[in-house]
């Protein structure tokens, strides 16, 4: 699953995985809290309304939070989260996926948040 070097093309389409669905990375947005909030229950992560706001309200100049939208029984869900501080850069330090879906899923959300973080050190460099 190598990814290309541009952020943007990161997030303009679809990935298929070993097993399960397509799935869609991009920026978390407020209105993702909901399913963020089921996911991380599904998979037993307890998170405070503070760090579930973390999630959806960040400056993305300084950390990145994608989501993985895939379709599940005809609605687009989130199967997986994952964030990272760009002036950290070593590694993601969220990533929470729905397994039972999506294998492969963890590796390419890491990979892309590595990936962000990368080419904002080399431009901030």
């Amino acid at each position: 699953m190598p990814l290309g070097r541009d952020p943007g093309a990161l997030l303009s389409r679809s990935y298929e995985l070993p097993a399960g669905p397509r799935v869609r990375l991009r920026l978390s947005r407020r209105t993702d809290l909901p399913g963020m909030r089921a996911l991380l229950g599904q998979r037993g992560v307890e998170a405070s309304d503070l760090e579930l706001e973390r999630l959806v309200r960040y400056d993305p100049r300084r950390r990145v939070v994608l989501c993985a939208m895939a379709p599940v029984s005809g609605a687009e869900t989130v199967v997986g989260v994952g964030a990272i501080d760009l002036d950290a850069a070593a590694e993601p330090e969220t990533i929470v996926v729905d397994e039972r879906l999506t294998h492969g899923l963890g590796r390419l959300l890491a990979e892309a948040l590595v990936q962000h973080a990368l080419i904002h050190a080399r431009r901030t460099a």
